[in-house]
């Protein structure tokens, strides 16, 4: 029975200390949160006050091209804080909070998502600020050895319309000036070639095949049980989640419910303890 005791006693402490690292950490990314909110705020009050938008097409393109204008440029390793290093370089790559707070796209000499991915993350969570709906859209049809492209939809007046913000902002229109969805800009060539005449003669990428969500990223093994258990049709129209857009707030969740969870474990220990004493 001592025995018993010792070993729910040692269980105790664990799980102590492990609801105390994950409450410090959650708080740690609350922190991190407030941040990066901080500094979109700050960008979206520059951006809307020197624009002046007033409508949600002015709002979008004003906010695009600010985005563009704002973090078209490397930062240094060496000038960046820890924390920024260890999540531009990490797993999320360059990020929307890192790219904002040091107005850039990538970090110098290392590899990353590019100005089209940074640029792309600081649109959607712009727009989710603004409480215009954004989605991740994905070009997969490229020039080899090109890469693939990241670009953005957002949702005005029941269609979902194309904008790349890392092309300053640039959006296809239809013969009625509207902004294109990827069906026009997919079956009118006219459309589509607007890109080579208005932006860039050897732009490199092509509408035949795109997605809300780069499944590449995912480990093959992963990606084919996902695809095997919601089915093809869902696999095919998945978007991106917020979340992962959102490494902050990701990871505040994540150690936050850790927190809960070992303290859940911790009062079963003790209650496991009390009933082990009184035997």
């Amino acid at each position: 029975m001592i025995n018993k005791l010792k070993i729910f006693s040692v269980y105790q402490y664990i799980f102590l200390t492990l609801s105390v690292t994950s409450l410090i950490i959650s708080l740690f990314f609350f922190l991190m949160m407030r941040e990066e909110k901080k500094y979109l705020d700050k960008f979206l009050e520059q951006v809307l006050s020197e624009y002046k938008p007033k409508t949600i097409e002015d709002t979008v393109l004003s906010v695009s091209n600010g985005i563009y204008n704002y973090t078209n440029g490397w930062v240094d390793r060496d000038s960046m804080d820890w924390y920024s290093r260890w999540e531009a370089l990490g797993f999320f790559k360059m990020t929307s909070g890192v790219g904002l707070k040091y107005r850039c796209y990538g970090v110098k000499g290392h590899p990353g998502d590019g100005p089209c991915g940074t640029m792309t993350k600081i649109f959607l969570v712009s727009m989710w600020e603004l409480g215009i709906p954004a989605r991740k859209l994905q070009l997969m049809e490229v020039i080899p050895g090109k890469g693939g492209h990241t670009m953005a939809e957002f949702f005005m007046d029941g269609k979902w319309r194309v904008i790349s913000p890392s092309d300053s902002g640039f959006v296809w229109r239809n013969s009625d000036g509207s902004i294109a969805t990827v069906h026009d800009i997919q079956s009118d060539t006219a459309v589509f070639n607007q890109v080579y005449h208005k932006w860039r003669k050897n732009w490199p990428y092509g509408f035949k095949e795109t997605w809300n969500i780069n499944w590449e990223k995912v480990p093959g093994v992963l990606r084919s049980t996902i695809r095997f258990c919601i089915g093809e049709r869902a696999y095919r129209n998945a978007e991106t989640p917020k979340l992962y857009e959102q490494p902050r707030k990701l990871l505040f969740i994540v150690f936050l419910c850790l927190t809960f969870l070992f303290l859940l474990i911790l009062l079963l220990i003790k209650r496991k303890i009390k009933v082990a004493s009184k035997d």
